[in-house]
């Protein structure tokens, strides 16, 4: 019998990682961590959506009630996070766009704690080539950086894995939809709790150690496809725009800097992309076929309408 790897998730709380930890309980292969920030210490977001302190809590304490260990640790700081993360074997980092930097300590600490894997936090584009398409942008400039933390774990000596999970729909369809290019091309579409969700499939396949594994979490299909399931399910059109890059790179230069610029920016991104490339690749089609993303029928009305509006609130 061998022995169950320890799996350590950072930024448990937000909506991928509080349905990675989730997951892995149900799945049941891996012994579970999570490690918290010290208290008092500031998160980001990249929504401006943030779970209160007391609910994070009440989550911890449910969670270590089912055989969840937390830790906690300055995660600013070296020396704390080393001895948290002894033990582990995989550290799976879920924190959010505008929290990359913070990555950096964990790399370090993983090295010297004799963690195996560190899987950081993508789940958007494939980076290694975002970063050499011609429109400089805000996401531009994130997939740099991520590209660079993927050479630092390698240079630590540690495995990774990339997990590449294309449009998040629940930040996509705010009304008129920006839609991006004629509808036509098929993307990968994920949700941040399918993207959670996925994340231990992944991990306890073989194929994972040292690869990019660019998924569809959610739903494999076309703008127009996704929009004529919403309509059916809302009883109504849905208002669209039909946007080509050089109108995305046109609002995007229009936008005053924040949360929204970014989100523009991956427009920009997208539509310089040609169809075809492993960007919208359904890697889980292939290596994870038993994996089913949330129904779309399901998804919309009980998670996409309503986060639609939190964040519609929240980006003002």
């Amino acid at each position: 019998m061998t022995n169950r790897k320890t799996v350590t998730v950072f930024a448990a709380t937000g909506v991928a990682g509080s349905a990675c930890v989730e997951e892995l309980l149900r799945q049941d292969l891996f012994d579970v961590q999570v490690l918290v920030r010290a208290s008092g210490q500031q998160e980001k977001s990249s929504s401006g959506l943030l779970n209160a302190e007391d609910g994070k809590k009440k989550r911890w304490d449910d969670w270590q009630r089912r055989g969840v260990v937390v830790r906690s640790a300055d995660v600013t700081d070296h020396a704390s996070l080393i001895p948290a993360l002894e033990g582990t074997d995989y550290l799976v980092s879920c924190v959010p766009l505008f929290a990359t930097e913070s990555q950096y300590p964990l790399i370090w600490a993983a090295k010297e704690a004799g963690v195996e894997r560190f899987v950081p936090s993508e789940f958007g584009f494939i980076y290694d080539w975002e970063q050499f398409w011609p429109t400089d942008n805000a996401h531009k400039t994130a997939a740099r950086q991520k590209v660079f933390i993927r050479k630092m774990i390698e240079m630590a000596g540690l495995d990774f894995t990339i997990i590449p999970a294309g449009l998040w729909i629940e930040y996509f369809m705010a009304e008129p939809v920006a839609v991006m290019g004629d509808g036509n091309t098929r993307f990968s579409w994920s949700t941040g709790r399918d993207v959670g969700r996925i994340i231990p499939h992944i991990l306890a396949h073989p194929a994972s150690r040292n690869a990019v594994c660019p998924v569809a979490a959610t739903a494999y299909c076309t703008w127009n496809e996704l929009l004529e399931i919403r309509e059916g399910l809302l009883g109504r059109k849905v208002a669209r725009n039909y946007l080509s890059n050089e109108d995305w790179k046109r609002i995007y230069a229009a936008a005053p800097d924040g949360p929204m610029k970014a989100i523009l920016g991956i427009g920009v991104a997208a539509t310089e992309c040609p169809e075809g490339m492993a960007l919208w690749a359904n890697w889980n089609a292939l290596h994870l076929p038993g994996f089913r993303g949330t129904p779309l029928e399901t998804l919309f009305p009980e998670y996409i309408e309503p986060r639609v509006s939190e964040l519609q609130g929240a980006l003002g």
